[in-house]
């Protein structure tokens, strides 16, 4: 609050942030020159002279030039698309002789030279810019008039600015960098550099001196005689006409009349005129905030620090600068164009800042891999056209993936070679709620015996695959009859809705007794036939343990499904509808149908496991996916794909049946691994 004899004074708030507030009127000019050692060098002097000044802004103006320069609509928070209005083609073609990149190129050469660069706009009789002109800050000056409204004038040889006519704040893009003393006019880096330039300077010109005067440290002419002091005269310009000079280096010298030359070495202070001369180069990159490396300055540069010095370019350095740039085209062009809110512009840094082939190609995989990305997006990465495949527009993920906090059930085959103690305790408290000693085993399970389903499978004659069709069969014929009895079961004990009851705690030891005794006899024919095929042996000894338990919990699994299978046919039944009609659509349709997919996918899975004991036995080196016939269609495309025998495929299992891969991955497969004990 300002006050004049107690009543309050309106000001302009922003003239606070000059060092001396302005309450009138006022002008302010740029700074244009500073003083060297002797001299005085305009900004534009020392660009064009000082040779690390110049090579450091030149490439800051390269690297914003070449940089696309996007104007982009908003969408919501997250998203926006590319706007290619009237904006984006007056940056591309700024004016008739002027291009995109040669504006950017001034505008970031003059800022970094006088600390400010500004963009004229030129309006047609409608209002709207049609071009962009640059204004050099030395003719530039800012103008606060008696209303306190911000003014420019280009000074055209003058710097009264009553004489000019004033161009509105909203025709002009100010590019100001900070300055402590105001915030109308930009203040040069140079000015920060004014000992480092007068030592560069000095330097030089004390190099190019001794250069012209032979390029050679001083020499004193001495002599015991009395000289008078046109004698001195005509011996110094004697001497300096047949030695001085870079033409009359290396001429001989003769002295006469008791002359003696005496040449005075550097000292050891002014023989640091090398570390000198880094030393201004390394602290022009530091107030231009560039990485010496990206100017070739690679002194401290190392094998593991090049990549990263270089990239910190466009991260650190250039960063900062283009969110200055596009803030000040966001709020003094876009308005001219679109409702404020609405657009933004922003420079495109992706290709920069995406890394080399190798990493990107690597990341790729890994954001595919984890369903962040789809194919096409992938592909989009490299600059490939996209792929009309539909499965490219898709999301997908390793299928072992899980929620946090959710137990790991699921085993793998090579896994499952050694029994795991969770996996014995679940088969001991089956036995225990069982009361204690195992179930009676009804006709069905009675039926299924081991030397039976043996003898049918060793009767095979031919490959593995003959003999795992056997024992699919062999699975399907048990559980076809079990599945009857329970519908018998299920039929007799229900005399209506509410009563057809099944109790799948009931069933599970027969159920479990059929899948183990199947599980064991599939083990010993496939690893006693792998094992026979490398040479080698086979035994059952390390998965038994596992067989057991797996069919326990399989069991229980398969009789709640039909349970609830059950439950749900009742529910959901007509009024009027039998009970034995209701009961028959369960087990003919759904019960039945699990018959076949869970003898493919138990076969699948004990074979798996059998072969990878037996290939491990029998010192295999090598496995290899071999697809069955009409398989899904990631098997198909793993087909003949070999790794070492203890890794796992590419889809991240250790082959079919392997439920690491979740069930859609082991249902129905009817695919099978080859070994080899080769290299």
């Amino acid at each position: 609050m300002f006050l004049s004899n107690g009543a309050i004074v309106s000001v302009d708030a922003d003239t606070l942030a000059d060092r001396t507030p302005i309450f009138a009127d006022a002008s302010y000019y740029g700074s244009s020159s500073m003083a060297l050692l002797t001299t005085f060098a305009a900004y534009s002097a020392i660009y064009k002279a000082q040779l690390w000044v110049g090579t450091v802004i030149r490439k800051l103006a390269m690297a914003t030039a070449r940089m696309p320069f996007d104007v982009k609509i908003k969408l919501n928070d997250t998203d926006s698309r590319m706007e290619n209005g009237p904006l984006a083609g007056l940056l591309e073609r700024p004016n008739q002789r002027m291009s995109g990149f040669k504006l950017w190129e001034w505008t970031s050469s003059t800022r970094d030279i006088y600390g400010e660069a500004f963009w004229l706009k030129l309006r047609d009789n409608k209002g709207i810019v049609r071009e962009l002109h640059p204004m050099h800050p030395t003719n530039v000056i800012v103008r606060r008039n008696a209303a306190g409204e911000i003014e420019y004038f280009y000074a055209a040889g003058t710097r009264n600015v009553s004489m000019l006519p004033p161009i509105p704040a909203d025709d002009v893009v100010a590019f100001v960098s900070y300055n402590p003393d105001t915030p109308h006019r930009g203040l040069s880096i140079l000015e920060s550099l004014r000992m480092t330039l007068l030592n560069e300077d000095a330097s030089r010109r004390a190099t190019a001196s001794m250069w012209a005067k032979g390029a050679r440290p001083a020499v004193i002419l001495s002599t015991e005689a009395s000289l008078s002091q046109g004698a001195q005269d005509r011996l110094r310009a004697q001497f300096d006409a047949s030695h001085a000079g870079v033409d009359n280096t290396g001429a001989t010298a003769v002295f006469e009349e008791g002359i003696k030359p005496t040449i005075i070495q550097l000292n050891a202070e002014e023989m640091q005129y090398i570390e000198s001369r880094k030393l201004n180069r390394e602290e022009v990159c530091a107030a231009y905030d560039v990485p010496p490396p990206v100017v070739h300055i690679l002194d401290h540069a190392t094998f593991s620090n090049i990549t990263e010095q270089l990239r910190s370019q466009y991260r650190d350095t250039m960063a900062p600068r283009f969110v200055g740039f596009e803030s000040v085209i966001n709020h003094q062009l876009v308005p001219d164009f679109y409702p404020r809110g609405d657009v933004y512009t922003r420079f495109n840094m992706d290709e920069v800042l995406r890394g080399d082939f190798e990493s990107r190609a690597t990341a790729a995989v890994a954001l595919r891999n984890a369903g962040l990305i789809t194919g096409n997006q992938g592909v989009a990465l490299f600059g490939y056209p996209r792929s009309e495949k539909p499965q490219m527009d898709d999301y997908f993920a390793n299928a072992a993936l899980v929620p946090l906090g959710t137990p790991a059930t699921r085993l793998t085959i090579a896994e499952a070679a050694t029994p795991s103690p969770a996996a014995d305790a679940e088969a001991a408290q089956a036995i225990a709620d069982a009361g204690g000693t195992p179930a009676p085993v009804g006709d069905a399970a009675k039926a299924v015996r081991f030397r039976d389903v043996m003898g049918k499978a060793g009767r095979v004659k031919g490959s593995k695959s003959a003999i795992r069709a056997t024992l699919v069969t062999e699975h399907q014929k048990a559980l076809g009859a079990l599945f009857d009895e329970q519908r018998a079961s299920v039929k007799s004990g229900a005399s209506s809705k509410a009563a057809g009851s099944f109790d799948p705690a009931a069933w599970d030891g027969d159920l479990a007794s059929i899948l183990h005794t199947l599980s064991k006899a599939t083990a010993l024919a496939i690893g006693t036939k792998v094992a026979a095929d490398l040479g080698g042996q086979y035994s059952s000894d390390d998965i038994a343990a596992y067989l057991e338990s797996n069919s326990t919990a399989t069991a229980k699994k398969v009789n709640q499904a039909t349970a609830d299978e059950i439950a749900k046919a009742f529910e959901n039944a007509a009024a009027d509808a039998e009970v034995g009609d209701t009961v028959d659509s369960v087990f003919d349709g759904e019960v039945n149908a699990r018959a076949g997919q869970i003898s493919l996918s138990r076969v699948a899975m004990v074979a798996g496991l059998a072969s990878l004991v037996a290939a491990r036995l029998s010192d295999a080196k090598t496995k290899t996916w071999v697809t069955g016939g009409n398989p899904r269609g990631s098997h198909a495309a793993m087909s003949g794909e070999t790794v070492p025998l203890g890794e796992t495929f590419s889809n991240g299992m250790s082959g079919p049946g392997d439920y690491s891969g979740g069930a859609e991955e082991v249902a129905n497969c009817n695919c099978d691994l080859d070994f080899s004990t080769e290299g």
